[in-house]
């Protein structure tokens, strides 16, 4: 077996030299020999180089072939593999949702009870028995009890005392210690207001509202509970204790209180949205009646208008003015325009009844139908008055000899 050239011989045809005599061809044949065997060996070597190639191209075909399997492998590998990504993922929220759903909101610790107040005994449980169902759900009696006794500080901590000596420091168990339900027995029994229902019924007979419809609300509850008082009972004493103010905007609204169809829940309703309305027109028109105010004290033209509380009318002295007192016109004349100790303008009026009274501009009016005063004595008859009394009409003397008023004298003399 032959082997192959491992070596590329340089052969160029070009090279031959032509004979130019016959004794020059043996050279030129062996020439032509030495260029075919080169040619040869270098065929020979690419013809082995190419059988080498082969094969390396039908290994890199066979590596391409398992490349491709073990590509296509991959893909379902990573197809798998996110399938599985995306699981973990849904399982980590829905987790995580749980734990937020399942997680108890943050409650302030209620305040403590030192039994000062016996009024507040019943928000003290109510406060301490929220937070433990909010915060510790699955807490036991024990834990609760002793989050309770946590919360107890003064006078009803010191009543406790006794019964933990012999509780925890003695070993002998106190069994209402140890029972949710008996605790608070003895809590109420010990903490709670006596004759508390009867004096929850005195106060809700007497409630009124003196500040907003919700104070007055949030009191008519809390008197109201437990007292057995049906629906309609309630909505009338609430409808009772209600300012003049609201009670007035519902009867223009006509709003009947007491239809069947109104409850004590609705009434309220009603009645907080008047409030509330009521307080936003206050607001809203604050500030145009305090400048309509100011624009009126401007425009005033008196001589005394320089002066703090001058009269908004113009009132000149020697003026018959009036007064309303208790219903009734208290008639006078306005005999100078006075300062008081606080440099404030004041009337001061000469009354026709001979009376004192101490007046503003405010409540003092001029008066277009003066009367004349009574305290003035009458002037006497005088010889030309008697004189002249023939040449009334018949009629009017008439009355003046009988001394009566009729329609005749008062058309007379307005």
């Amino acid at each position: 077996m032959s082997t192959q050239p491992s070596t590329y011989v340089h052969a160029n045809p070009n090279a031959l030299s032509v004979p130019t005599n016959i004794q020059e061809i043996p050279a030129w044949a062996q020439e032509i020999k030495n260029l075919l065997l080169a040619m040869n060996q270098n065929l020979s070597l690419v013809i082995g180089q190419a059988a080498a190639h082969h094969t390396d191209l039908g290994t890199t075909q066979a590596t391409l072939n398992n490349h491709d399997s073990s590509i296509t492998n991959l893909d379902a590998l990573i197809v798998k593999l996110g399938a599985d990504i995306a699981k973990i993922g849904t399982a980590a929220a829905s987790g995580s949702s749980i734990a937020s759903a399942t997680k108890a909101p943050k409650l302030a610790t209620p305040d403590k009870f030192d039994g000062s107040d016996k009024n507040k005994a019943i928000s003290f449980r109510v406060a301490v028995s929220h937070y433990l169902r909010i915060s510790y759900p699955g807490s036991t009696v024990d834990e609760q009890i002793a989050f309770i006794i946590s919360c107890l500080d003064g006078k009803a901590h010191e009543w406790l005392e006794p019964y933990l000596e012999e509780d925890v420091v003695k070993g002998n168990p106190v069994s209402w210690l140890h029972n949710l339900d008996a605790f608070w027995l003895q809590f109420n029994a010990r903490w709670n207001v006596q004759n508390r229902t009867e004096n929850f019924r005195a106060k809700l007979r007497t409630l009124k509202q003196t500040k907003g419809v919700q104070d007055y609300y949030k009191d008519f509850q809390t008197y109201s509970q437990g007292l057995g008082y049906n629906d309609p009972s309630l909505r009338d004493m609430f409808y009772d204790g209600l300012s003049h103010k609201i009670k007035e905007t519902l009867m223009v609204q006509d709003y009947d209180h007491a239809d069947a169809s109104v409850t004590l829940a609705t009434l309220a309703e009603k009645a907080l949205k008047v409030d509330q309305r009521l307080e936003q027109f206050a607001a809203q028109h604050k500030g145009s009646s305090s400048s309509s105010n100011q624009s009126g004290s401007k425009s005033s033209t008196s001589t005394s208008a320089a002066a703090q509380g001058a009269p908004r009318d113009k009132l000149s002295v020697g003026e018959q003015v009036y007064a309303i007192v208790d219903g009734k016109a208290k008639k006078g004349v306005l005999q100078k325009i006075g300062q008081n100790a606080k440099g404030i303008a004041v009337p001061i009026v000469k009354w026709n009844d001979g009376t004192t009274m101490d007046v503003t501009f405010k409540t003092i009016k001029k008066d277009n139908h003066p009367v004349t005063a009574t305290s003035t004595p009458a002037p006497k008859a005088s010889s030309s008055f008697c004189a002249q009394l023939w040449s009334f009409p018949y009629g009017l003397r008439l009355c003046l000899f009988k001394g009566q008023k009729t329609n005749y004298m008062r058309n007379m003399w307005r």
